[in-house]
């Protein structure tokens, strides 16, 4: 478990990564909200409160999918 935590912890691409989309999230949510194409679901302090929760599962994900680059996935007859 302790190995694959620090694997996944020294992809340092995907976490510059989700520290982007962490931030674009509420920034896109806002902007959208503030010309008016916004849907209302969420006030702009919930928006930050969500964004780092995106930026989360998006590491969790490519991180997990990085692992598996370079393996050959082609069926075999």
């Amino acid at each position: 478990m302790k190995d694959s935590a620090k694997e996944l912890l020294n992809d340092r691409r995907s976490l510059k990564e989700a520290v982007i989309v962490a931030i674009l999230v509420p920034c896109v949510y806002i902007g959208m909200d503030f010309i008016g194409w916004g849907n209302g679901m969420f006030s702009w302090w919930e928006a930050l409160l969500v964004a780092p929760v995106h930026g989360i599962v998006y590491w969790l994900f490519l991180s997990g999918f990085r692992r598996f680059v370079n393996e050959d996935v082609t069926p075999t007859r």
